[in-house]
């Protein structure tokens, strides 16, 4: 159960409206796209807290309320029925008020532990976003995002916020490691941090967050002095993403900075079984990371993965790392589906239109075919649309 800790909303904190940003900046396109499956769209924000903060600043209810009211005004079609969810133990009663004026939406005052797999159970057919900023690790345990890839959804996609280094912390202490370096935990924002000891229950507890053991091998690791503290969370992190893909096809890791030129702290995981929605997380990160940085500047927050030297992946690296991604696909795929998978592989490092010229660029030099449906345009001339979507269908094969 978490904790009342009033303090936490008294201001909105620049970690928050980097977290919110990435909600937000996802959100509307996404919403825009799944309007055109007619199917009904259940929003869950599984620890939704007051709506907004003592300052008067949005909280995560009520950016994506407004993005939806925006999304529905700007719809054509009137077959749209979107179902918004908010779950919150502590503040039920204010988030209700603070959403007063807001149509068709449902405040949940319980555990997200115990209410979540109520209110997904009857939604056979809809899609389904859950949003999932936790007041502590406990709440992550694998098995649930494992059991929403199973129900009978018409999509699914999880946006969690995964406090690696918590994680981290709380695996040395029930491993009985200690911190080589203490300080890396001194920026870690939380509501309500977990805590673990040297036990087999903490084990156990830690097992089912992370969804296998994987992790002790990580803080041996560790412990043995093999790995630092950095290395250790950024193999729990990349580790953990493989353990969710046995669910979703495409998970998105996209560390975030609570200073500059320090290492990631945090993780932001998207989970997916559908590569528009992969490719959508990607663009629209880009799209808005002048506002980002802008926040950043004001914080001191970071958010992309760099280099040692604390530098973006050039565009000669990039070159690179598509060159050798679509060498391995011998046999023909979706051009939507590699994209998805190359950013699944290396982060959201570029935006797609650049791994898109590359690849038009691969296809130029006769190393890529590209087969494009139609292959001809109305006017009878060669297609040569490099995007898919509406009649436009486009898949690539490796040539030499």
């Amino acid at each position: 159960m978490a904790k009342k800790n009033d303090d936490f909303f008294k201001e909105k904190k620049v970690w928050s409206e980097v977290k919110d940003e990435l909600l937000g900046c996802y959100f509307k396109p996404y919403i825009s796209k799944i309007l055109h499956t007619y199917k009904p769209l259940v929003y869950v924000d599984c620890f939704a807290g007051k709506g907004k903060f003592d300052d008067g600043q949005p909280g995560s209810p009520i950016i994506a309320l407004d993005i939806i009211t925006e999304c529905v005004k700007q719809s054509k079609t009137n077959r749209r029925v979107i179902n918004a969810n908010f779950i919150d133990l502590n503040y039920a009663a204010e988030l209700t008020k603070n959403l007063e004026g807001y149509p068709s939406i449902n405040v949940i005052a319980g555990d997200y532990e115990k209410e979540i797999e109520n209110l997904l159970s009857t939604k056979d057919g809809c899609n389904v976003f859950l949003y999932i900023d936790p007041y502590g690790i406990k709440a992550l345990k694998c098995s649930y995002f494992d059991n929403f890839a199973n129900y009978n959804f018409n999509s699914i996609e999880l946006l969690i916020n995964m406090n690696s280094f918590g994680f981290f912390r709380e695996a040395c202490n029930a491993l009985g490691a200690k911190y080589d370096n203490a300080s890396i935990f001194e920026d870690l924002i939380e509501y309500n941090p977990t805590k673990m000891n040297a036990s087999e229950k903490s084990i156990k507890e830690l097992n089912e967050i992370a969804g296998g053991d994987y992790w002790q091998v990580i803080v041996e690791e560790y412990k043995k002095n093999k790995i630092d503290g950095y290395q250790a969370e950024s193999t729990f992190a990349e580790q953990y993403c493989k353990r969710l893909s046995q669910s979703y096809d495409y998970v998105l890791n996209m560390p975030l900075r609570v200073k500059r030129g320090q290492r990631p702290k945090y993780r932001m995981i998207h989970a997916t079984n559908h590569a528009d929605g992969c490719l959508i997380m990607v663009d629209n990160i880009h799209n808005r990371w002048q506002m980002i940085q802008d926040i950043q500047n004001c914080g001191q927050i970071s958010l992309w993965e760099e280099n040692c030297e604390n530098r973006i992946i050039d565009e000669k690296e990039i070159k690179e790392k598509v060159t050798k991604h679509f060498r391995q696909y011998e046999k023909k795929i979706s051009l939507n589906e590699a994209f998805a998978n190359f950013f699944v592989e290396y982060g959201a490092i570029c935006s797609t239109n650049i791994v898109r010229s590359i690849v038009k660029e691969l296809g130029g030099k006769g190393k890529i075919d590209i087969i494009r449906t139609p292959k001809i345009t109305k006017k009878g001339k060669p297609s040569t649309f490099m995007t898919e979507g509406k009649g436009k269908k486009i898949e690539i094969r490796w040539l030499s």
